[in-house]
C-alpha cells in the first residue's frame, strides 16, 4: 500500500496594478477600475473553488481588454484561467495561456505576472519528474522577489521547493522547506496554506515510519480547511489519514475518512482529487481483501490521471494495480503493470518508488516459484535501498565538511583581522613614540638613572668577586681534609675486601644453585602447561567432533540419501524429486548454519555476553521473523560485559538453538519471549512460546530435548522444561557464572 502525498497548494498571486505601466490608450480611469474589480471578482471566485464563474468572469473582461487592447488587463484575466487550468491538472492548456502571458509580462515588466507564470512552468516541470528544471524556476522567483516580501506567494514557493525534495527522497530538507513554508503561512494568519502544508508535513512522517505524528498533522490540517469551509482542500487530508488509519488497522475509521474524500470530491469539477479519491478507496479494498470493489475504484483512479498525465502518482498507481492483479492471478496484467509503473518511475528519477517496483515484482516472481527472476530483482531492489542509504549519508557527510569548511573560514577572517589590528595598533605606538621627542629631558633622566644603576652593578659585581675568592679559599681547606680521610678510607676498605671475598665466593655459589633450580622448575612448569594445553585442544576437537557428528552428520546422510532417491527418480516423477531437492536445500542451509555455529563459538573474539546476545538476534530474525512470529527479547544490560568460555557459549547457544528450532517447527507459536538475566550469582536463560505444547514425560525419544539435558549438565547448570498441551512451553537454562 502506498501513501497518497499531498500536492502543492497553488496559490492566486495578488494583482496589483498601481504603476504606470497601466498607461494605454482607449480607456478611461474607471473603465479600467471596472476591470480590476471584475478581476478580483474572478479571483475570489476561484478561491473558492467556482471555476466555472471564475472563467466566466475572466471572459467577460477579456471581451473588454481585447476589443480595447488593453493587453496587461488581459494577461491577468489570463493568469486567474492558467491558474484554474492548473487547479485540475491540465496542463497543456496552462502551458498555452502562460506562452501569451509571458511576452506581455516580459514587455511591461510586470513581476507579479512573471513570477506567476515561472512558478506554474515550475509546477509543471515537478509534476513531470524534471526535479532540477523546476528547482531553477522556483529558485529564480524567489530572487527576483519573494524571499524579501516574505508573502503568500513566497510560502507556496516554499512549499514547491519541499515537493522537489521529497521526489528526490531527501526527507530533511523537504522538512525545512515545508516548516519554513508553514512559519510564513502562520505569520499571515493563512488557514488554507496551514492546512495544506501540515498535510504535507504528515506525508514526511509517513515516510519515516511515524504513523501517529502523521495522523496528528493531517488532523490539524482538516481543523484548518474545516474552519474555512475549504471543501477542495479537505479532499487530500481526509484520504491521508484514511490511509494512514488503515495502517493501524482502524478499519471503521480509514472508511469513513475515504468516504468523506469521494462525497467532496464528486461535489466539485477537479479530475485529480477525484482520481485521489478513487485511488484511495482502492488501497481500502485491497487492505481487506475484496478485489473486486479495489479493481473497479483502481481503474476509474487511473483512468483519471492518466488523463490529466499525472506520471507521479501514476507512478504509484501502475505498481499497485500490479500487485491487485497479481492477487487475483493475473499475470500478465500484473507484469504490464509492474513494468509502467518501473518505466515511469526511472523517468522521474525517484529512486523510492524504482525500489518499490523491483521488490514488488521479486514478491510476484517468488511467488510463481520462479526464482532466478526473483532473485535477479532481489538484487536490484537492495541495490536501490542500499543507494537511497548511501546518498543520505553523503549528505550528512557533505553537510558537515561544508560547516567544517565556514568554521575554518570564518577563523582565518578573524585570525587575519587580529594582525591587521596587531599592526595597526604597533603603527599608532611608533606614531606615538615619535611625539615623544618633547619629552628630551625625562629621557636623559632617564639615562642619568640608568648609569647609577651601572655603577650599582659594578660594586656588586667586585663584591660577589671578593666572596667568589674566600669561597675558593674554604673549599682549598676543605679538599686538604678530604685527602686525608680518603687515605684512611682506602686502607679501612682493603682490609674489608680481603673479608669479603669468601662471603662473595659464597653467596655467588648459592645463586648459581638457584638459578639452576629456578631453570628446572620453570621448564618442568612449561612441560605441564603444554600438556594441559594439548589436553585442552584435545577436548576441543572432540567436542567440535561430537558437534560436528550431532549437528552436521545426520543432516549429511539423509542429504545423501535424498540425491540418491532423487536421481533414481529423476525421470520417472519430477514433482517428487522436486519436493526431494527442496528438502536438500533445507537440509543443506541447516549444515551451513550449525557449522557457522561451531565456527562461532571457538572464536576468542566472542568471549563477551553482548556478542552471545547478537548471535541469538540473528537466529531469530532468521528462524522466526520470517515465519511471522513476534518475538521480544530481554536483555539485563549489567550481564552484557560477562565473559564466557568456549564451552559455556557453545553450549548456552546450542540450547538456545535447540529451543527455537522447537518453535518454528512444531510449536504453531505467535509469540515468543526470550529473557536473559541475573538470578543469585547465576545466569538465567529462558524461552517461553504461546504453541500447542506437550507432554514432556511422553517425549523419551527426543534427541533435541536430551541434548538440551546433557548441555546443561556439561555446563554445570540445570535446564527445566515446563510445557503443557495448548498452554505453549517455557526451556529454562540456569547456569552458574564467575
Amino acid at each position: 500500500m502506498k501513501f497518497l502525498p499531498a500536492k502543492t497548494l497553488l496559490l492566486i498571486p495578488a494583482l496589483l496594478f498601481s504603476h504606470t505601466c497601466f498607461c494605454q490608450k482607449k480607456f478611461s480611469p474607471v473603465d479600467t477600475a471596472s476591470i480590476r474589480h471584475s478581476l478580483d471578482q474572478a479571483n475570489a471566485l476561484f478561491k473558492k473553488n467556482l471555476y466555472d464563474s471564475a472563467i466566466g468572469k475572466c471572459n467577460q473582461v477579456l471581451q473588454l481588454t481585447e476589443k480595447n487592447n488593453l493587453k496587461l488587463l488581459s494577461a491577468a484575466a489570463w493568469d486567474i484561467i492558467g491558474e484554474v487550468m492548473m487547479a485540475n491538472g491540465k496542463f497543456p492548456h496552462v502551458r498555452r495561456y502562460d506562452s501569451l502571458i509571458l511576452p506581455i509580462a516580459t514587455q511591461f515588466k510586470d513581476t507579479t505576472l512573471i513570477i506567476s507564470v515561472r512558478t506554474r512552468e515550475g509546477v509543471y516541470l515537478l509534476e513531470h519528474g524534471k526535479n532540477g528544471e523546476a528547482a531553477d524556476h522556483f529558485l529564480a522567483v524567489l530572487d527576483m522577489r519573494l524571499t524579501k516580501e516574505q508573502s503568500l506567494k513566497t510560502a507556496e514557493v516554499y512549499g514547491n521547493m519541499a515537493s522537489i525534495y521529497m521526489n528526490l527522497s531527501k526527507k530533511n530538507e523537504a522538512m525545512n522547506w515545508f516548516f519554513k513554508a508553514l512559519r510564513l503561512y502562520e505569520k499571515h494568519d493563512h488557514h488554507p496554506g496551514m492546512g495544506e502544508t501540515y498535510s504535507n508535513i504528515s506525508s514526511i512522517y509517513y515516510l519515516m515510519g511515524q504513523t501517529n505524528d502523521a495522523i496528528d498533522f493531517q488532523k490539524k490540517s482538516i481543523w484548518h480547511r474545516e474552519k474555512q469551509q475549504d471543501i477542495q482542500g479537505l479532499i487530500i487530508p481526509h484520504i491521508n489519514i484514511g490511509q494512514l488509519y488503515l495502517l493501524k488497522d482502524s478499519l471503521n475509521l480509514s472508511l469513513d475518512h475515504l468516504n468523506r474524500a469521494v462525497t467532496l470530491a464528486e461535489k466539485i469539477n477537479n479530475i485529480k482529487l477525484r482520481a485521489a479519491a478513487y485511488s484511495g478507496m482502492s488501497t481500502f479494498f485491497v487492505k481487506t481483501k475484496q478485489y473486486g470493489p479495489a479493481l473497479t475504484w483502481q481503474n476509474k483512479s487511473i483512468a483519471l490521471f492518466e488523463e490529466t498525465d499525472n506520471k507521479t502518482m501514476l507512478s504509484r498507481l501502475y505498481i499497485s494495480a500490479g500487485n491487485l492483479a497479481s492477487s487475483t492471478n493475473d499475470s500478465a496484467t500484473a507484469i504490464a503493470f509492474y513494468q509502467k509503473g518501473l518505466s515511469l518511475s526511472k523517468q522521474l528519477g525517484n529512486l523510492e518508488n524504482t525500489g518499490n517496483a523491483y521488490e514488488k515484482m521479486s514478491a510476484f516472481y517468488f511467488g510463481r516459484h520462479d526464482f532466478e527472476k526473483a532473485y535477479q530483482y532481489y538484487k536490484i531492489y537492495t541495490s536501490y535501498r542500499d543507494t537511497i542509504a548511501i546518498a543520505s549519508a553523503l549528505t550528512n557527510i557533505e553537510k558537515v565538511k561544508i560547516e567544517y569548511e565556514t568554521e575554518k573560514k570564518d577563523n582565518e577572517i578573524l585570525k587575519l583581522a587580529s594582525e591587521q589590528r596587531i599592526k595597526q595598533l604597533q603603527i599608532e605606538k611608533q606614531q606615538a613614540l615619535l611625539e615623544g621627542n618633547l619629552l628630551e629631558a625625562a629621557r636623559k633622566e632617564n639615562e642619568i638613572e640608568l648609569l647609577g644603576k651601572a655603577k650599582e652593578l659594578q660594586t656588586l659585581k667586585i663584591k660577589q668577586q671578593d666572596e667568589e675568592l674566600e669561597k675558593q679559599l674554604l673549599l682549598a681547606r676543605n679538599n686538604e681534609q678530604q685527602l686525608q680521610l680518603a687515605e684512611k678510607e682506602k686502607q679501612l676498605q682493603q682490609k674489608q675486601l680481603r673479608n669479603s671475598n669468601l662471603t662473595r665466593n659464597f653467596i655467588l655459589g648459592a645463586a648459581i644453585l638457584l638459578v639452576l633450580v629456578g631453570y628446572f622448575l620453570f621448564n618442568r612448569y612449561q612441560l605441564r602447561r603444554k600438556i594441559k594445553e594439548q589436553e585442552s585442544l584435545l577436548a576441543v576437537r572432540n567436542d567440535i567432533a561430537k558437534d560436528l557428528h550431532d549437528e552436521i552428520g545426520s543432516t549429511l546422510t539423509s542429504i545423501m540419501i535424498l540425491s540418491e532417491v532423487s536421481g533414481k527418480n529423476l525421470q520417472r516423477d519430477q514433482a517428487k524429486t522436486s519436493s526431494f531437492l527442496q528438502k536438500i536445500t533445507e537440509q543443506s542451509a541447516a549444515v551451513q548454519q550449525g557449522i557457522s555455529d561451531i565456527v562461532w563459538a571457538v572464536k576468542p573474539d566472542n568471549d563477551k555476553l553482548e556478542n552471545m546476545v547478537i548471535r541469538m538476534r540473528e537466529y531469530v530474525a532468521q528462524t522466526l521473523e520470517s515465519k511471522n512470529v513476534h518475538t521480544v527479547i530481554n536483555i539485563d544490560s549489567a550481564m552484557l560485559d560477562k565473559t564466557l568460555d568456549m564451552n559455556q557459549r557453545r553450549d548456552l547457544f546450542l540450547v538456545f538453538r535447540e529451543a527455537v528450532n522447537n518453535i518454528a517447527k512444531y510449536a504453531g507459536a505467535t509469540e515468543v519471549q526470550v529473557t536473559l538475566g541475573k538470578i543469585d550469582n547465576d545466569l538465567q536463560l529462558q524461552v517461553v512460546d504461546n504453541g500447542c505444547g506437550f507432554e514432556p514425560g511422553k517425549q523419551t525419544s527426543s534427541n533435541g530435548l536430551k541434548n538440551m539435558q546433557a548441555r546443561a549438565i556439561s555446563l554445570k547448570g540445570k535446564c527445566d522444561i515446563h510445557s503443557e498441551p495448548g498452554k505453549g512451553t517455557a526451556v529454562t537454562l540456569r547456569i552458574p557464572t564467575t
